[in-house]
C-alpha cells in the first residue's frame, strides 16, 4: 500500500472478521516496528506480548471492561513500557515520560505497519492495568500501556471529525 494511503486509511476498528493471519505475518509486522521505532537514547524501553490464544484474549477482554472486539481479532498485542530502562539513563523524566513516549511511538508504528499489510487495529487504553499484569504474568517493572487487536476489519469506519487546524497548530 502506498504510504499516504496507509496514513489516510488507518482507523480504529472495533469489529473483526473471523479470518486468521499467519504468525509469520504478525512476526514481520512486529519485527519491522521493533527494528525501526525511535526511542530516547535508543533505550527501547518496551516489551510486546502477542497472542492468538482465545482464553488469553477473553481474559484481556475482561481486563478491558468487556470490549468484546478485542477477542474477535486474530491477534492481540499488549505493549508494555519498561520505565527502568529509560530511568537508567534519564532518571525520573526517563521513567515517567520518555518510556511512555517511546512506547507510544512503537504502538503507532505497529498500527501503521499492520495497516500497510491490509490489517486493522485499535489502540485500546481503557483497561485495568493490574488485571492485565496478572493475566500476562508480568514482572512488576513492566507497565502495560495499550492493548492492540490486529485483524481483518469487519467494518469501515468513516473518518471522525477533526479539530480545525487553526485551533491546534501555531507557527511561531
Amino acid at each position: 500500500m502506498e504510504f499516504m494511503e496507509v496514513i489516510r486509511s488507518r482507523r480504529s476498528v472495533r469489529k473483526y472478521l473471523q479470518e486468521q493471519i499467519p504468525r509469520e505475518r504478525i512476526e514481520e509486522i512486529l519485527s519491522l516496528a521493533l527494528d525501526n521505532t525511535p526511542s530516547a537514547g535508543n533505550r527501547q524501553p518496551w516489551m510486546v506480548y502477542v497472542t492468538d490464544d482465545m482464553e488469553i484474549k477473553k481474559a484481556l477482554v475482561r481486563c478491558a471492561y468487556g470490549q468484546k472486539f478485542i477477542g474477535e481479532a486474530a491477534w492481540v498485542a499488549v505493549v508494555c513500557a519498561l520505565p527502568a530502562e529509560s530511568a537508567g539513563r534519564y532518571g525520573e523524566r526517563g521513567a515517567t515520560l520518555y518510556a511512555i513516549q517511546d512506547t507510544a511511538s512503537l504502538i503507532t508504528h505497529i498500527m501503521l505497519i499492520a495497516r500497510n499489510f491490509g490489517y486493522d487495529t485499535c489502540w485500546v487504553g481503557a483497561f485495568n492495568e493490574d488485571e492485565a499484569k496478572k493475566v500476562l504474568k508480568l514482572p512488576p517493572d513492566q507497565r502495560p500501556v495499550a492493548i492492540i487487536p490486529i485483524g481483518v476489519g469487519g467494518e469501515k469506519p468513516t473518518k471522525p471529525p477533526r479539530k480545525r487546524k487553526e485551533d491546534v497548530l501555531k507557527f511561531l
